[in-house]
């Protein structure tokens, strides 16, 4: 009886899965210092204008979630339902 064998991903999806994880948590913990360190020099106010300008372009910043779907090849793999 032949019997097609299929490749257990099970070890590779949760690797990466990990990975997304701990890059998410990295991320973060990363916005949550940058914001702190918004606060504390929001008194002062030549710094306070740039440290903003800064936040406003890395933090605040709207990306379509066409562009995501984009750079991941979302767009050009087959789906596998």
């Amino acid at each position: 009886m032949n019997e097609q064998l299929y490749f257990n991903d099970q070890a590779h999806i949760a690797e990466k899965f990990q990975l997304i994880q701990e890059h998410l948590q990295d991320t973060s913990k990363m916005a949550v210092l940058k914001i702190r360190n918004w606060k504390l020099v929001e008194h002062l106010p030549e710094t306070s204008q740039r440290y903003q300008k800064h936040m406003y372009q890395t933090l605040f910043n709207i990306v379509p979630n066409e562009f995501i779907l984009c750079e991941v090849g979302y767009y050009f793999s087959p789906l596998n339902n």
